[in-house]
């Protein structure tokens, strides 16, 4: 086995790999990296009224994205790295900022939560792609919800949900930036959106 491990690509994929399961493992996390991301620079009171988080989960959630070297602070104003990237262990699953997005909006948005709840975190992954696939024209929201495995109806509500996810993310996510969008994301939809970028 060839020794990689001390070169600055392998650093990177490593901390990457590392920053992303920390944001995956607590949805209030990936929440306030979204809105940064989103909305950088930022201040984390903005963040913290547009989350509608409290003050300690706001600081608590800043210092761990500090401390995991995704953000940084300069004159009160915050801004987050972009994070994204493709592992393979038997497949390959590529997650980046859309993917973070929707597992941080599991818990306000009661379709997504309840999705979680009956299919595992893990199916949000293939939930996306298949959002993503409907709104490149790819396939139906009924197709989606075969592709899934899932009944008509929730394939609809989960297909629904994490469609102004990646409508509102996909610009700051380099899985997506050339991605075409055959369908347009109706306008309620995106007001109804959990983030929603204000600069």
């Amino acid at each position: 086995m060839q020794n990689a491990s001390n070169t600055p690509q392998f650093m990177n994929t490593a901390q990457g790999f590392f920053a992303v399961g920390e944001l995956l493992s607590k949805s209030d996390l990936p929440r306030l990296y979204t809105d940064l991301l989103i909305n950088s620079p930022t201040t984390l009171a903005a963040s913290q009224e547009r989350l509608e988080l409290s003050e300690n989960t706001t600081r608590s959630c800043a210092t761990t994205l500090f401390e995991i070297g995704l953000a940084e602070q300069t004159e009160g104003e915050w801004t987050v790295s972009t994070v994204s990237g493709s592992w393979t262990i038997e497949a390959t699953i590529e997650i980046g900022p859309v993917v973070i997005a929707a597992y941080g909006a599991t818990n306000v948005d009661d379709d997504l939560g309840r999705y979680t709840d009956r299919h595992g975190r893990a199916a949000l992954i293939p939930a996306v792609q298949a959002t993503v696939d409907y709104l490149k024209g790819d396939l139906t929201r009924r197709g989606a919800a075969e592709k899934l495995g899932v009944s008509t109806v929730e394939g609809i509500a989960v297909t629904q949900a994490i469609e102004p996810i990646v409508a509102v993310v996909r610009d700051v996510d380099p899985l997506f930036r050339d991605v075409l969008f055959e369908v347009d994301v109706h306008e309620r939809a995106l007001d109804k959106a959990p983030y929603h970028v204000v600069n």
